[in-house]
């Protein structure tokens, strides 16, 4: 007589929600790992990271001169006086003005010296076809009906700059 086998019992398949889960947990897995590869990678390798670092604070920097070039190239363009605003000007801020004026128009150097025992070089440049400039600002009082401020034009000539 034959035996007959038992019914055998299919196993039940993961549905698709557990496969998505397993496959989810999988992925977290490998992405767990990998980050733990690269941790350990750095810890060895401390120098790449250093490097890395650097180079953005590089870039960083040169972005900001950059822009800041850009800003003051848009300043120097728009940088006009009318005469009724440079008579206006405290002496110092006068001084100031021509600088300015110096820088805007090639000087890079351009540089306010103004003040007791400067002996008359207010403002010193270089422009840009190499000649040294040597300003002695001049501003009078009340304008061309006040009387000159400090000492006549020519007073500190023959000083080496």
């Amino acid at each position: 007589m034959s035996r007959k086998r038992p019914p055998t019992r299919r196993k039940k398949r993961p549905g698709k929600r557990q496969q998505e889960r397993d496959a989810r947990m999988l992925g977290l897995l490998v992405a767990a790992g990998v980050v733990v590869m690269v941790i350990r990678w750095l810890a060895a390798h401390w120098w790449v990271v250093v490097l890395a670092l650097a180079a953005v604070a590089a870039a960083g920097w040169l972005y900001t001169r950059r822009q800041q070039l850009r800003w003051e190239a848009v300043r120097a363009q728009g940088l006009r006086y009318q005469l009724l605003e440079l008579d206006g000007l405290h002496h110092a801020r006068f001084e100031g003005a021509i600088r300015e004026l110096m820088r805007r128009d090639g000087c890079t150097n351009a540089v306010r010296i103004g003040g007791g025992g400067d002996l008359g070089a207010d403002v010193k440049a270089t422009d840009p076809y190499g000649r040294r400039w040597v300003i002695q600002c001049k501003h009078r009082r009340n304008g061309l009906a006040g009387s000159p401020v400090g000492t006549p034009v020519g007073a500190g000539s023959g000083v080496a700059v």
